[in-house]
């Protein structure tokens, strides 16, 4: 990158493109480059989107630049910035500030002052669509992204919308196929939007109503991609449609799972049967939704890790959902915005506003329907605790709670009247030390997600929480046996992560006969797994991870039940595992894998991964020629492990 023009400071690159032609996709590629790595001390990414809120911007890069240990969003701007000069101070950096939409010099001249604290051969890299911002930002000259060549705009059209099929196999479209390609200009958002839309089409007729439809026009006219987004969008049944808009409650540039999506939908009641399958499970239902959603291409940056997947939405089809849920979804962040009648949906994006009369927002009578309410980054402090506790009075109606990373330090009592919750966010709230017994009064919750809170105490009475379907858990005690967790048969997914103090789970495991899911990281202390997990008949998944003191060859219930198993582990002899997924990382005590976690699943077991088990020396024999199921397995950083078993089946081999 050049070096800023005479006068300046630091180096701006600005890359300049219309919507949907790989801005950020080529900022990505600079960013995860390893030469890059190599260039740079440190490097921060942060997406700005429309709100060039300098505080807000500043705690984005402190954490990028992981400048502080938790979470600052309670300091002042003197403070922020101490610390972001800290992080920065010297430094050679890489910042990459994404889809900037700030036209005030002003605003970015103060962000500015502070960035000039690194090394000056530190770089920044900013994504617009504005002349002007790059204008404005930039230090030296632009780079203007053109949209692919013709060759390869067409090769990937027919990537999407022929994906398996043989293009010879339709001589009649391929002509068409030429003509869309040229009417996409090269952006590849078009490109693979249409395509797949096209994918499930084979009517000459259909093909031909998209080439000559009149939003052409519009395209050419506003030089905008959105009314092909659009045209995606329409195609969608009526319940996608419904799942799609409700992606306008969540921000920018934010990493979905398929855990928590899936939940979020069904919270709301959107996931039903199909008339050929009254039966189907309603995760089922939100996996094929997910499905067909992803085969549109309204997903990207895919990031699979066993079981889970994790992917985001471009934020022109983000603008697209917040245009489709119309008066239905609303995100405040001022106190003269207007808010829809009977609006369902409520994101409260910035509580600076409210300061100033905080309680007569919640008089508001067009919010008597509300079903979610989302309000990150609560302020600690009695007008923000008295705020919530007020909100959860009015909103009697809501499915949907959202208080994540805030900073208050009691979760409000009267969150136990809210009879119709059933999802619930408390994720980074790391002040709330203790979770109140009131909690337990909603019968209706079907997800809880309180990871990377440090909860000192749990409630006593979690065995009424009877519709839990999802349990997300950090906590500081040391065992989880009079919580009642034994009695919550609907669960089926359950995550302990950093719970430092952990040692024992709790007995009676094997009564979870809903359980698909367990997922066990970073609990450091934990000695033993439960005696019953041998017979969890009905888990797929399981993933165990930094967790330097589990001894997976020593079975216990609760502390003073230890039980060595002898080599022939006779203990678990009749193991009633069916494992799917076994994901195993940096268990420093793991030497030989157990025969128990795998000869039950000989005929089931479909993913394998071993990681950094620096210790780990033999791999039981279940019969790994019969392992019929096996379609991948990932080993590595085990240097003691001196070989595969023979005999393996074929499958996908990664190393």
């Amino acid at each position: 990158m050049q070096s800023p023009a005479d006068g300046e400071d630091i180096s701006v690159l600005p890359i300049v493109g219309i919507g949907g032609l790989g801005k950020t996709a080529l900022a990505k590629l600079v960013f995860n480059d390893e030469c890059v790595d190599r260039h740079f001390e440190l490097k921060m990414w942060v997406c700005v989107s429309n709100d060039f809120d300098l505080k807000r911007l500043m705690i984005k890069m402190i954490k990028a630049g992981k400048g502080v240990n938790g979470d600052c969003s309670n300091m002042d701007l003197d403070q922020l910035q101490r610390v972001l000069r800290d992080c920065l101070d010297g430094k050679k950096y890489l910042l990459i500030l994404d889809d900037v939409w700030n036209e005030d010099y002003v605003k970015w001249n103060e962000l500015k002052q502070l960035l000039v604290e690194g090394d000056r051969e530190s770089k920044i890299v900013v994504t617009t669509r504005s002349n002007q911002i790059a204008e404005i930002m930039g230090t030296i000259p632009r780079h203007n992204l053109q949209g692919l060549p013709e060759k390869e705009s067409l090769s990937l059209f027919l990537h999407f919308a022929f994906k398996k099929r043989e293009v010879n196999q339709c001589p009649n479209l391929v002509k068409i196929v030429e003509e869309i390609a040229k009417k996409c200009n090269g952006v590849p958002l078009v490109l693979k939007t249409l395509g797949s839309l096209l994918l499930s089409k084979t009517s000459e007729h259909d093909w031909k109503l998209v080439r000559d439809s009149e939003m052409w026009k519009l395209v050419e006219k506003e030089n905008n991609i959105f009314p092909v987004l659009k045209l995606s969008y329409d195609e969608l049944s009526p319940h996608l449609k419904q799942c799609f808009a409700l992606f306008s409650v969540f921000p920018k540039d934010y990493q979905f799972s398929n855990v928590e999506l899936i939940q979020f939908w069904m919270a709301q009641g959107l996931l039903q049967p199909s008339k050929e399958n009254d039966d189907e499970d309603l995760e089922d239902i939100g996996r094929r939704y997910l499905s067909d959603l992803s085969s549109r291409s309204f997903f990207q940056d895919f990031d699979k890790i066993i079981s889970f997947n994790f992917f985001k939405m471009h934020d022109l089809l983000h603008d697209l959902a917040i245009t489709v849920a119309k008066n239905e979804c609303c995100i405040v962040n001022s106190s003269k915005q207007n808010i829809p009648k009977g609006v369902r949906h409520l994101c409260i994006d910035n509580m600076d506003f409210l300061e100033e009369n905080p309680f007569g927002f919640l008089d508001n009578d067009k919010l008597y329907q509300l079903r979610t309410f989302c309000f990150r980054h609560v302020k600690e402090g009695t007008t923000s605790e008295s705020f919530i506790r007020k909100s959860l009075s009015r909103f009697q109606k809501l499915r949907v709670l959202v208080l994540s990373r805030s900073s208050f330090e009691v979760l409000p009592e009267n969150i136990g009247s809210l009879k119709h919750l059933r999802y619930l966010d408390l994720r980074g709230c790391s002040n709330v030390k203790k979770l109140l017994n009131s909690i337990c009064k909603l019968q209706s919750l079907e997800t809880l997600l309180t990871h990377f809170m440090g909860i000192e105490v749990l409630p006593k009475d979690m065995r009424y929480m009877i519709g839990l379907r999802i349990l997300s858990l950090s906590t500081k005690q040391r065992v989880l046996s009079d919580n009642g967790f034994e009695h919550l048969k609907s669960l089926r997914f359950l995550s302990l992560d950093s719970c430092e103090n952990l040692e024992y789970l709790f007995e009676g495991f094997q009564n979870l006969t809903s359980l698909n899911t367990l997922r066990i990281v970073s609990c450091k202390n934990l000695i033993t797994l439960p005696h019953g997990l041998k017979s969890s008949t009905a888990l797929k998944h399981l993933i165990i991870r930094d967790c330097e003191k589990l001894d997976l060859n020593i079975t216990v219930g609760f502390k003073g039940k230890e039980k060595e198993n002898d080599n022939n582990q006779a203990y678990f002899v009749g193991s009633g595992l069916r494992l799917q997924t076994l994901g195993i990382t940096r268990l420093p005590k793991l030497e030989a894998l157990p025969q128990w976690l795998l000869v039950g699943s000989a005929n089931t077991l479909q993913f394998l991964a071993l990681k950094e088990c620096k210790n780990l020396t033999t791999l039981p024999d279940p019969g790994w020629q019969n392992l019929a199921s096996l379609e991948w397995i990932f080993i590595a950083d085990c240097p003691n492990l001196p070989s595969l078993p023979e005999r393996m089946p074929c499958l996908t081999l990664e190393n």
